[in-house]
């Protein structure tokens, strides 16, 4: 099997996996449409940390001040306890090694996350996501890339994107 064909397989398995926990992910995203923020919050910021979609993978929520900070400590936690986005199993398979499994499984997930957004409307505040450590973030409204310096300037100057 081609490095093509192995990259399409685990796609596909990916896919499968967000196929069945969508149904979760959209009531979430029902419940987050109707959540009014703080007076505070400028914009929202979905983070994960991907370093190796274990069972501890986490997908956040957070309401961010003009100056990039979280308005809370609470935040909310995206299917809690189902979040991993592609089984043990397939992910160490090591003959997915050659296809970057890690930088191919975030791509799917801010794209599957980004496409829930969009179709729950959610247009009140400007949101982003990106990993946890990554300076660069994806506009959920455009899904263009953007840097966190300009995600916190827009803020403070109380543009929506």
């Amino acid at each position: 099997m081609g490095e093509d064909d192995k990259k399409k397989e685990f796609v596909e398995r990916v896919r499968r996996h967000f196929q069945e926990i969508t149904p979760q992910l959209n009531m979430e995203m029902a419940m987050i449409a109707g959540q009014s923020w703080g007076d505070a919050t400028r914009f929202l910021l979905i983070e994960y940390d991907s370093q190796l979609f274990s069972d501890e993978f986490a997908v956040s929520l957070w309401a961010m001040d003009a100056d990039g900070e979280p308005v809370d400590r609470e935040g909310h936690w995206f299917l809690k306890g189902r979040t991993v986005v592609v089984s043990s199993e397939i992910y160490d398979d090591e003959e997915y090694e050659a296809i970057e499994p890690g930088e191919t499984a975030s791509e799917l997930l801010e794209q599957w996350l980004a496409q829930a957004w969009r179709a729950h409307g959610h247009e009140a505040l400007p949101a982003y996501i990106g990993h946890h450590d990554s300076y660069f973030k994806t506009d959920l409204a455009t899904s263009e890339g953007v840097n966190w310096d300009s995600i916190v300037a827009r803020a403070k100057a109380g543009l929506a994107s």
